[in-house]
């Protein structure tokens, strides 16, 4: 019990825009190919990633920004910022940017070219420590997702056709960049900052972080297949099921309790980009910061096919950084 609920309730809080959009939208277009790349991202390579940046914390018992000055060197915070931000700034732009601002338009009605720019005022404002009790009622809200979910699987013809997931012709590029995108980032951070802190617990740690990964794959799994089931289509073709079966109401529930999802994962990500273009610039936070909106505004205009090779080749690197992090430290 000590790891059954901490680990639901870490995979919970790690819930964000690859989890209910990016995944249940490539499943209305790869339909089950999406499956064999979840669960190598997510349930296999994932977790195991998840495990080793555990065991990284366990045995340095430091924050990765700590770690890396002693086992790179000088050069340490910089490599680890231009690392982070290969991840963190394309998915912010797909997180932050293209998902969330449709959302916002869907709340709001307003227009998309006005709803993106205004969604990462708001993250930025939070991430400069704004608003905090904002953050902590998204917070609650977005534990809606849940039990919403829970009745969506109840109310469709929920069932994983095993049958039609294969282990051939698996898409290399997409399970990179899920990959990247699942362990990559400020998820590393995070990871290995909470490692450090339960170090005490020993191996125990490396369990509840791992639990809470093979969670967030299954619930993953089960949002692209009630996708599947309900024959909706993207963007967030998640979104529009609460509204076909229980109307408008509920639908909009839905909907702000996926936009809180989106704030909960942006606000630290838009201070994680600001603090990693700090690093390499020197420049103060809030410069940092406005540079970090810039890059992710822009960003957000790509083609979505386009954001997902620059995270195939970017999460690469975060694999080969954390697997190499993890070589020096038990030298």
């Amino acid at each position: 019990m000590w790891i059954f609920l901490p680990a639901f309730y870490l995979a919970v809080a790690h819930i964000a825009g690859d989890n209910v959009a990016v995944i249940p939208d490539m499943a209305v277009y790869l339909s089950y190919d999406t499956f064999i790349s979840t669960i190598l991202a997510y349930i296999i390579l994932g977790a195991g990633l998840a495990g080793v940046a555990a065991w990284i914390g366990i045995q340095s018992k430091q924050e990765l920004s700590a770690l890396v000055k002693i086992k790179y060197g000088c050069w340490g915070k910089r490599i680890l910022a231009v690392t982070v931000l290969s991840v963190c700034l394309p998915a912010s732009a797909l997180t932050g940017g293209y998902y969330a601002g449709q959302m916002f338009q869907k709340i709001l009605l307003v227009p998309q070219s006005l709803a993106i720019p205004l969604s990462l005022l708001l993250f930025s404002f939070l991430a400069a420590g704004y608003g905090k009790e904002v953050l902590k009622v998204s917070n609650y809200i977005a534990l809606l997702l849940i039990p919403i979910t829970g009745l969506m699987m109840a109310a469709t013809n929920f069932n994983l056709n095993t049958g039609s997931i294969t282990w051939v012709n698996i898409n290399w590029p997409i399970l990179i960049a899920l990959l990247g995108y699942n362990i990559g980032g400020m998820r590393t951070i995070l990871t290995i900052e909470a490692a450090a802190c339960l170090a005490k617990q020993g191996y125990k740690t490396i369990f509840l972080i791992t639990g809470a990964k093979l969670f967030e794959g299954l619930f993953t799994l089960a949002a692209a297949q009630l996708v599947l089931a309900a024959g909706t289509a993207g963007p967030l073709a998640l979104a529009d099921i609460p509204g076909i079966y229980w109307g408008k109401s509920i639908g909009c529930l839905f909907h702000i309790a996926l936009f809180c999802t989106f704030m909960n994962t942006m606000a630290p990500a838009m201070m994680v980009n600001a603090r990693q273009i700090s690093a390499l610039s020197g420049w103060p936070f809030w410069p940092s910061l406005v540079f970090a909106c810039l890059l992710v505004y822009l960003g957000s205009y790509l083609q979505f096919n386009y954001i997902i090779q620059i995270l195939s080749f970017t999460g690469l690197s975060m694999v080969v950084f954390i697997l190499y992090t993890a070589y020096l430290l038990n030298k």
